[in-house]
């Protein structure tokens, strides 16, 4: 059983494809509180569809709920560039700092800038596509899976990040 740590936007674009309820039965799933806030609606079969997801999922226990404390979160901000602190949302914000203190769990996350701060704070391998999860998952390809879900563009981000990170270490001198 894979820790999995869910962002936002896979939660939503999961709930869309009707595959989180298979992933929620074969793993453990955790997001941060911010995050539980920000799912709100999914589209399904052109209709949007109320989440409940605090009630439906947090409460009923299916989901586990973690916390970045604020020592967490200044942690994680120290580590980054100015430029990236303005470019990652607080539901990312949170995420990032869980995975600090958390060797266990895997980050999913579709977002370009979040997954190109991963090299930047040495958790490059503590990363995943949609694709790859949904894989060693068990649940396959499903037909909607959209670029971002995709191996390639988690890579290419990475991958950008890295480059970042070079410069970002030449430029400043830092390590």
């Amino acid at each position: 059983m894979k820790l999995w740590l869910l962002d936002a936007d896979i939660i939503i674009d999961l709930l869309s494809m009707g595959v989180f309820d298979s992933l929620v039965k074969n793993h453990e799933i955790h997001v941060v509180s911010a995050v539980i806030g920000e799912v709100k609606y999914f589209w399904r079969s052109g209709k949007k569809i109320s989440a409940d997801f605090r009630k439906n999922y947090v409460d009923q226990n299916l989901i586990k709920e973690v916390n970045a404390t604020m020592d967490d979160v200044k942690v994680l901000l120290q580590k980054l560039p100015p430029i990236w602190r303005s470019t990652i949302h607080s539901g990312e914000i949170e995420s990032i700092a869980v995975l600090i203190k958390h060797p266990d769990l895997i980050f999913c996350t579709c977002d370009a800038a979040t997954i190109k701060t991963l090299p930047i704070i040495d958790l490059s391998d503590r990363g995943i596509s949609v694709e790859a999860m949904l894989r060693q998952s068990g649940l396959g390809n499903p037909k909607k899976l959209l670029e971002r879900h995709t191996e390639k563009h988690f890579r290419d981000n990475l991958n950008k990040g890295k480059e970042e990170k070079i410069y970002y270490v030449l430029k400043d001198g830092h390590t």
